[in-house]
């Protein structure tokens, strides 16, 4: 359900917005719930975007030291969650 931030340009309040579809939005003229104005800016204020899943179980042992040695907190966590899943459901080669 995509949600957008706007600023009224009447009254000046910032209130977000939640609507079913890309396609409800497009349709939809919003109002500022305030003063019941129209006049809006659309306010972009945080954006997700999401990355490509790494597949750490074919790294090499060098590989998997570089992303340690990275320190990056989210790649560590992610590469762990998948040897650990990989060990555990007698998939990788011992």
């Amino acid at each position: 359900m995509p949600q957008y931030d706007f600023r009224c340009k009447t009254c000046g309040e910032r209130f977000s917005l939640h609507f079913k579809s890309v396609a409800a939005y497009a349709a939809a003229t919003p109002q500022c719930y305030a003063c019941d104005s129209v006049e809006l800016s659309r306010i972009i204020s945080g954006v997700a975007i999401p990355q490509a899943q790494r597949d750490y179980r074919n790294m090499s042992a060098g590989e998997m030291l570089s992303v340690l040695e990275a320190g990056e907190k989210k790649q560590v966590d992610d590469m762990f969650r998948q040897v650990k899943s990989t060990a555990a459901d007698g998939s990788g080669s011992a």
